[in-house]
């Protein structure tokens, strides 16, 4: 089985397009940059750009482009996103997504993202990396596929954005799950190609968003009740 890039791409089209009618929309470019491996590794030998030996902090560049359309108000959107990067190995990687994402924390310029969703991984074959005594290691959920080695997974993402003006945003976040139990940091800009809020029923909207710190934790609260 061959990645469908182009069918995953024009799918993201078409979503984004159907969904841009329902209010606010976003797109956003973010650069990945440091890998931090935190679990086991069984491949370690075969990390090319780590900056300990231990492995615990990887050098991975890349590039994610998402389209975001809200849903209900401001305070819940979903995204598409597609990735590229260079994982421990130097190979490249890559990653499809869709999330369901949702505010936490709003106070003036600074607002707080939770996001969560299903996604295909894929990477380059390890396996061809092998030679004398360092030998692969297949790991957990990934199914070899000849050039490629794909899993289906969840990616998690907890991210800060701070508007800057002009509808634009600076994006900071950390990002688990496109990659093999990797924790990676992201710096990004976000652009709001609509600002059209649709406001519910009976919103009392001059009130919502005056979060405080303290109140975190009862929007959580909140959101799984």
């Amino acid at each position: 089985m061959q990645i469908p890039f182009k069918k995953i791409f024009f799918f993201i089209i078409a979503a984004a397009y159907s969904l841009y009618n329902y209010g606010q929309s976003t797109v956003s470019a973010e650069i990945m940059t440091i890998g931090v491996h935190a679990f086991e590794k069984p491949n370690l030998q075969l990390f090319e750009n780590t900056l300990d030996a231990q492995g615990n902090f990887s050098t991975e560049p890349g590039l994610s482009l998402s389209y975001e359309s809200f849903i209900s108000e401001n305070r819940a959107s979903l995204q598409f996103t597609q990735a590229f990067f260079a994982d421990a190995a130097g190979q490249l990687a890559g990653f499809t997504e869709i999330s369901f994402r949702r505010l936490i924390f709003h106070k003036w310029r600074s607002s707080v993202y939770l996001g969560v969703g299903p996604a295909l991984t894929y990477r380059n074959s390890w396996a061809k990396l092998s030679y004398g005594s360092i030998v692969y290691k297949p790991e957990t959920k990934y199914y070899n596929d000849g050039k490629w080695e794909i899993k289906p997974y969840a990616i998690a993402k907890l991210e800060y954005d701070v508007y800057i003006g002009n509808n634009s945003d600076l994006m900071l976040g950390v990002m688990y799950g496109h990659s093999y139990k990797t924790f990676t940091a992201t710096l990004g800009y976000r652009y709001w190609i609509s600002t059209k809020v649709l406001h519910s029923k009976n919103c009392h909207c001059k009130d919502k968003y005056k979060a405080k710190p303290k109140d975190w934790f009862k929007n959580i609260k909140r959101w799984f009740s």
